[in-house]
């Protein structure tokens, strides 16, 4: 390899600290600023934390839009969806019980927002098949459809979390604080004593250093890609996906630790759901309806994260009891699935 491989690499891998580095500061300011201006639970609370959460795949789907790196922008979005499923395992495996995490967190409520999702992500599934030609002001017409089943999704989670019947968990199950009891606290410690504009400025710093640093990873990723022989749309789907959801694994390793099981789980699905609405956006900027150029192998990497979601939803209801190699038996099934199917992504493309 030449030295500009190399140089590309440094760039991607110091992206990749600075977009971890930063995503964990959004999420503690983020929390701090629902706190602080009482949004909690309301659509305003669940908007900026979808935001917030999904500014690498914001920064790197619109900068390839830009571009024209359109197999990035699938790979990104559709091949995160499967990615973050994926990190689940990561949160089963650091439960403190001797029950795995769909159990101790499992309740209908987790199983509604997880369905929900699936919902959105087969609507982008479905988009995938209308042709380009059959573009709305170069939009794929289900585009926007996302943006609204999600606004609804959204609608529908507030007022289940409302009704205790929808958040029943087993006698023995140790499911943390809910979303309400979390945004309720007292600032994040770190940010207890610094004022509210002082955070808003924190905040704003690390969005700007988050939007920068995806940029970089799209061009770098772009160019990674290209060099090695690797399909950039496989490549957005595994490396670049795992770079923009680094954030998510850390803060919900956080949240796991202090006990906050169900709260883990429930921001990655709510993660999940909103990273699809950045088509409607991308297809504005590229003048492209994005969905329409999917290949078989973008269909395929969807479907695996459907097939993924699902089995995490039935878990949730049915609340498997053992762990094997502390991990349940739903989050063993999700390694084979994920790790089978990134193997046959590579024929398929």
């Amino acid at each position: 390899m030449d030295t500009l491989f190399f140089t590309l690499v440094f760039f991607f891998l110091i992206s990749a600290a600075i977009t971890w580095i930063a995503g964990i500061t959004l999420a503690k300011t983020t929390d701090t600023l629902d706190s602080r201006f009482k949004i909690g639970d309301a659509l305003g609370g669940l908007i900026l934390l979808g935001i917030s959460g999904s500014l690498p795949e914001i920064a790197i789907s619109f900068s390839a839009a830009r571009d024209g790196h359109i197999p990035i922008i699938i790979g990104t979005l559709l091949g995160g969806i499967a990615m973050q499923t994926l990190i689940i395992v990561f949160f089963d495996l650091a439960v403190k019980n001797k029950k795995p995490l769909s159990y101790v967190a499992g309740c209908p409520m987790l199983a509604l927002e997880t369905f929900l999702t699936i919902l959105v992500t087969a609507i982008a599934l479905v988009a995938t098949f209308i042709p380009a030609s059959k573009n709305i002001h170069n939009t794929n017409p289900l585009s926007f459809v996302i943006i609204i089943a999600w606004i609804a999704g959204l609608f529908i989670i507030n007022k289940a979390r409302k009704n205790p019947s929808w958040n029943r968990t087993a006698g023995d199950a140790m499911p943390g604080r809910k979303h309400r009891e979390r945004r309720a606290k007292q600032d994040h410690p770190f940010y207890a004593n610094k004022s509210t504009l002082h955070i808003i400025l924190i905040f704003a710093a690390a969005s700007v250093f988050t939007l920068i640093a995806g940029v970089v990873l799209e061009k770098t990723g772009s160019a990674i890609a290209s060099r090695i022989g690797m399909d950039s749309g496989i490549f957005a789907a595994t490396f670049l996906a795992l770079v923009a959801s680094l954030p998510e694994i850390s803060t919900g390793l956080e949240s796991i630790l202090i006990g906050d099981n169900q709260l883990a789980v429930s921001d990655i699905m709510g993660g999940n759901s909103f990273m699809l609405t950045i088509f409607f956006f991308t297809d504005l900027i590229a003048h492209k309806p994005i969905l329409s150029y999917a290949k078989q192998a973008d269909i395929f990497i969807t479907v695996l994260g459907i097939v993924m979601m699902t089995i995490y939803a039935f878990s949730f209801l049915l609340k498997l009891r053992h762990r094997y190699f502390k991990l349940g038996l739903d989050s063993i099934f999700e390694i084979i699935i994920y790790f089978s199917g990134v193997y046959v992504l590579t024929f398929i493309r």
